[in-house]
């Protein structure tokens, strides 16, 4: 049992080994490639500007300043992600007076 998985064993490497140098051969003898030259690499993005964030009380989400719905709620401006939110902290509000 065990020659029979060393002549395998060796069967592989010799194929192996003949594949290497088929692939060898052939690069060798092959006309060469002409890479087209290096294109200027684009340029780097910019980084983004850094954006305060404000949170949502409804739904404790933090949302930049400049995408925020902002609302009046009992006196104070308040910061919402969604319509939704800065209508369930006027209905919260309304139902607590």
């Amino acid at each position: 049992m065990i020659r029979v998985l060393l002549r395998a064993l060796q069967f592989l490497f010799w194929l192996l080994l003949l594949r290497l140098l088929v692939r060898s051969l052939a690069r060798a003898f092959s006309p060469a490639r002409v890479r087209p030259p290096a294109a200027a690499s684009p340029p780097r993005p910019r980084a983004r500007e850094v954006e305060d964030l404000v949170l949502d009380r409804v739904c404790r989400t933090h949302v930049p300043r400049s995408r925020a719905i902002v609302a009046l709620v009992e006196g104070r401006e308040e910061h919402f992600c969604s319509a939704a939110c800065r209508d369930k902290a006027r209905t919260s509000v309304a139902r607590a007076s």
